[in-house]
């Protein structure tokens, strides 16, 4: 788990120790998903380590209470630093690799389900 560390308030220039709070993301949510499809009735296992795992801590500052930092596990939380643009001809897509991810994860997801409900189909015949 993360622990409160030092930090100087970009909001008030107090230094002090961080107030951290956790919260479940959205990576969180969709992997829970992915698990429930995949492992069926057996992800009620595993949900307590996924959830855990998938959070997000939130450093606040002890004066002003106004978010400074957060971190991930998995480090997802500094993604929407960077940019991803694709450019063909006048026409340009600019997305937050965040946000990619999460476009790529849904449509994984989608995928998969397509595929377990082509697979039930074929089976049936």
């Amino acid at each position: 788990m993360f622990r409160s560390t030092k930090i100087k308030c970009p909001f008030c220039d107090a230094v002090s120790l961080s107030i951290v709070e956790y919260k479940p993301s959205l990576i969180g949510y969709l992997v829970v998903i992915l698990a429930m499809l995949v492992f069926g009735i057996l992800s009620l296992i595993l949900l307590p380590f996924l959830v855990s795992l998938t959070k997000t801590a939130l450093h606040r500052c002890a004066k002003c209470l106004n978010e400074v930092k957060s971190n991930s596990y998995f480090g997802f939380s500094s993604m929407e630093d960077k940019l991803v643009s694709w450019q063909i001809g006048k026409f340009g897509i600019i997305l937050t690799r965040k946000t990619l991810l999460y476009m790529v994860i849904v449509l994984t997801g989608c995928l998969a389900i397509y595929v377990f409900v082509l697979v039930e189909e074929r089976r049936d015949h």
